[in-house]
């Protein structure tokens, strides 16, 4: 009875506490890809509607360093009669990957502590209107002033390890 209310305890405990939350390398792997799919929906909501350049950015500005920012606006947002907006396409620059998020999405820890990559094996796609071969897509995340933002998207041959 007394292991019974031990593991109850033990379990109240971690769910009150949100379980654990950073370990020495950084975010664990869902805080990582809830991360990365939180980014994800920021750039994409971008279409949505027409805002200002200082709109997107703010919008941006949780989730990405703002050198990312510079690259991904740089290449994707245009200017429309009313603002800017981003359009949507089937293989545009900077936009994080449209990653699985479940087994075959790897975390993978840097060594210095300060970056994280998430990182996916695609295969390649010979039918439709985008033809790729088989590549990897990274996601590299960066710590800066304490906060973990999404630092660069990536197309590479093979995975980091």
């Amino acid at each position: 009875m007394s292991k019974y209310v031990v593991a109850c305890l033990a379990s109240i405990l971690l769910f009150l506490g949100g379980g654990f939350t950073a370990s020495a390398e950084g975010l664990h792997r869902e805080e990582a890809l809830n991360l990365v799919k939180e980014a994800a929906m920021s750039q994409g909501s971008i279409s949505e509607e027409v805002r200002t350049k200082e709109a997107i950015d703010t919008k941006l500005e949780k989730h990405f360093t703002d050198d990312f920012i510079r690259k991904f606006v740089k290449a994707n947002v245009v200017k429309v009669d009313d603002g800017y907006t981003a359009f949507g396409s089937d293989f545009a620059p900077y936009y994080i990957p449209f990653f699985s998020y479940d087994e075959h999405t790897e975390v993978v820890y840097g060594d210095n502590g300060d970056l994280m990559y998430v990182q996916e094996e695609f295969r390649g796609t010979e039918d439709g209107p985008v033809l790729s071969g088989k590549h990897v897509e990274c996601v590299t995340l960066k710590k800066e002033n304490g906060v973990w933002k999404v630092k660069d998207v990536r197309y590479e041959n093979e995975k980091l390890k």
